[in-house]
């Protein structure tokens, strides 16, 4: 039982210090509504479901043994976000009303929005290396793959929950940033804070 709390504890840690996943989550749902930001948190979901079936079966230990693929994932990784990153800041000074009306068209679809959260967790070196890292020092040799599976459900569920309930916090916010000035105050920090988590990610294991 204290392994699987720890486990918990640990995803927790992870899952709750503020990434590029984090701020994307933001993002659309200030742009759109709590379904945009609900479909970037199953987008991330949904790559973290793909890394965890290499875990699986061992294909993960490819990627990050395979210097080229493994700089290739980063080298994209920090190219998309920083790309989210300065069309953010671009886009600070265009305004936007926030309304409650779901007919009105929104200035992000729902396909993009899981696309974003997706692509950013499936180039995000840092997502793979918990597999590698973390996951197996809770994990035997005489568990096999049925344990990682669990611990990997787990930790997508719990992923997803975050992002889950940050999308209704930051909802329920959303009327603040009506007013131009705090918008392109925050977009500019968003942007900013995702253009230095690319850098971070580009810079990870120099």
């Amino acid at each position: 039982m204290d392994n699987w709390l720890s486990f918990v504890f640990i995803a927790l840690i992870i899952i709750i210090v503020p990434g590029p996943d984090f701020f994307i989550v933001l993002n659309n749902t200030l742009k759109g509504n709590a379904k945009n930001g609900i479909m970037a948190g199953l987008g991330i979901s949904s790559a973290h479901v793909l890394y965890s079936t290499l875990a699986a079966f061992g294909l993960i230990f490819i990627l990050t043994t395979s210097y080229y693929v493994f700089t290739g994932i980063k080298i994209l990784g920090s190219i998309y976000i920083a790309y989210l990153g300065i069309k953010t800041i671009l886009n600070a000074k265009k305004t936007f009303n926030i309304n409650t009306d779901q007919n009105k068209k929104l200035n992000i679809g729902l396909g993009m929005s899981y696309k974003q959260g997706f692509l950013s967790t499936l180039f995000n070196p840092k997502a793979i290396l918990f597999y590698v890292s973390i996951l197996p020092q809770f994990i035997s040799k005489s568990d096999g793959s049925m344990k990682i599976i669990i611990l990997s459900s787990l930790f997508i569920l719990t992923v997803f929950v975050w992002f889950f309930l940050c999308s209704y916090l930051f909802n329920y916010i959303r009327q603040i940033f009506n007013n131009a000035r705090i918008k392109s105050m925050l977009d500019y920090a968003i942007g900013t804070v995702l253009v230095g988590l690319a850098i971070s990610i580009f810079r990870m294991g120099k």
